[in-house]
Parts: C-alpha cells; structure tokens; sequence
C-alpha cells in the first residue's frame, strides 16, 4: 500500500505544471540532443514563428496536430500532443528553465515555468526540448500567441525564446 501511495505522489509531482492556468496545460518536459544520422522528426512545423529573444537559435518548433494556411490551427480538447523545440544554445548552460506563456485578449499570461532536470547543454551543439501539450477548451475559437522561452537558471537570461500564433478549433 505504501508503495502505491509513493508511485502516485511520484507521477503527480511529475505531471503537474507549477501554476494552475486555464486555457493551456503541459504534461511533460525532456532535453535530448540528437544522435548522428538520426532520423529527422516527422512532426509538422508551426507556421510563422519568430523570435522573440536571446542570443540562441531556434532551428524549428513542431507540434503534432498542427495543421492551416498561415497560422497553426490546433484542437482545444485538453488532449495533451507532442511539441519539439529544436534549437542551439549560444554557450555552456549548467541547467535550463522552461517558461511557456501565451497572450490572449492583449493578456499576457505565463502559465508554466520550472527548471528541467539534466538539462546541461555545450554551446553550438543542437539540442531538442521534447514537451506534451495543448489547449483546454476554454480557448476554442480564439487565436493566441504562445511563447516558448528556454532559460538560463543560474541567471535567469533568456537562451531562446520562439513565438507563434495559433487558432484553437
């Protein structure tokens, strides 16, 4: 019995966000850096990203059911998809932080924000921040722009921040 109770409160301190938030929700974090000749990621790219600061590069930013003409229409159905953030950090980080965010109605709203464990990376080298994802129904029928921000933890700067915007259908 005593085991199950550990399990349980393992798995929810691993999937739950460190602030409550309507609208949008994240279920899970990984850093992974991709072998040589890997297999490059068959998930569709967002549409009209752009940077929105710091010295790193974002490569590429997927999300699994994104899908329109222009802007990325994804479902708000609270199902939690995979999302890729493909970048190359500009130097040596100890640790990362993840801050997603997003603006709706001239709102802007941060909605999940914590350090990833194992999260070291080399400067240059190309890196992927692995995350599952999506938007609760609250949000369909609006268009928002989310922001996707990788931090330095013993700073606080900003390495990468993407920002796209999407129509929840």
């Amino acid at each position: 019995m005593n085991h199950f109770l550990t399990l349980f409160l393992v798995y929810t301190v691993m999937v739950a966000p460190t602030r409550a938030s309507a609208g949008m929700g994240v279920r899970s974090l990984e850093l992974t850096q991709p072998g040589e000749g890997a297999p490059p990621s068959t998930l569709p790219e967002v549409q009209g990203a752009r940077n929105c600061g710091g010295p790193g590069q974002v490569v590429a930013w997927r999300y699994e059911t994104c899908g329109g003409d222009g802007i990325c229409q994804i479902p708000g159905d609270d199902v939690k998809r995979q999302s890729e953030l493909e970048f190359i950090p500009s130097q040596d980080a100890s640790e990362l932080g993840v801050r997603l965010g997003f603006v709706k109605d001239g709102a802007a709203k941060i909605f999940y924000e914590k350090a990833i464990s194992n999260s070291e990376v080399q400067g240059g080298e190309r890196y992927i921040m692995n995350a599952l994802g999506g938007a609760k129904e609250d949000l369909k029928g609006k268009t928002i722009t989310l922001q996707f921000i990788l931090y330095r933890v013993d700073s606080g700067d900003v390495e990468v921040c993407s920002e796209a915007d999407f129509l929840i259908v």
